[in-house]
């Protein structure tokens, strides 16, 4: 896409993600600077592409520059509302992205024989367009064969340590989605809280790391 229909860069820590203009099509061009990424989120995309699992339309696969370009879904990430929207539609709109990760779940193991997890699973990969009352999946370059339990555990992690953490609708969100997948899969618990501790001190680390480089920033 040229230069001149790139509106916005988004936000992005490993890809160059823009929304631009193709004609009177919105939408989403996504860079990426991996190969290996780039063909997953490829091949997963293939995959979906015949299902019903709402995900943003993929529109092209450029191989040379490594690039997909999906149609533009005027959606907010889920990280974005949870201290903002109802607190019962919050529930209701959870309960729509825990149904649509255990029907991803069950698509690509019944399409490769496999269990594949997503793997970077954390809010900003879910959209919620409250037109249609939607959830999108976004973002699938992490996929990998996997045990669920290790996608829940980071997730449940992730929401509770959102800035700010550890607030009243963060613990009873991440306890909701923990009940939920508890209830609705066949999981090992013993695994998963220790997949729970293990994503802990590795997200406590990470921000550690980051604090040290960068002092001062109060994140």
């Amino acid at each position: 896409m040229d230069k001149e229909n790139m509106r916005e860069m988004l936000p992005s820590k490993k890809n160059h993600i823009y929304r631009g203009q193709t004609g009177q099509q919105e939408v989403v061009v996504k860079h990426f600077t991996d190969p290996g990424r780039f063909q997953m989120e490829k091949e997963i995309g293939t995959l979906l592409q015949e299902t019903d699992l709402s995900t943003p339309r993929r529109l092209s696969v450029k191989e040379q520059e490594q690039e997909i370009i999906y149609a533009y879904v005027p959606a907010v990430p889920l990280v974005d509302i949870i201290e903002t929207e109802d607190l019962h539609k919050l529930y209701a709109v959870f309960t729509r992205m825990c149904a649509w990760m255990m029907k991803f779940y069950t698509i690509i193991r019944e399409k490769t024989g496999r269990q594949y997890i997503l793997g970077d699973v954390h809010l900003r990969n879910f959209i919620y367009d409250d037109r249609d009352d939607q959830i999108y999946g976004v973002d699938f370059e992490e996929c990998r064969p996997g045990r669920i339990e290790t996608d829940v555990a980071r997730l449940y992690t992730f929401i509770l340590h959102y800035e700010p953490a550890f607030t009243a609708r963060k613990i009873k969100l991440s306890e909701y989605v923990q009940k939920t997948f508890l209830a609705a899969l066949d999981l090992d618990e013993k695994f998963y809280l220790q997949e729970v501790a293990r994503e802990t001190e590795e997200l406590l680390q990470r921000r550690h790391r980051r604090y040290a480089e960068n002092p001062g920033t109060g994140r």
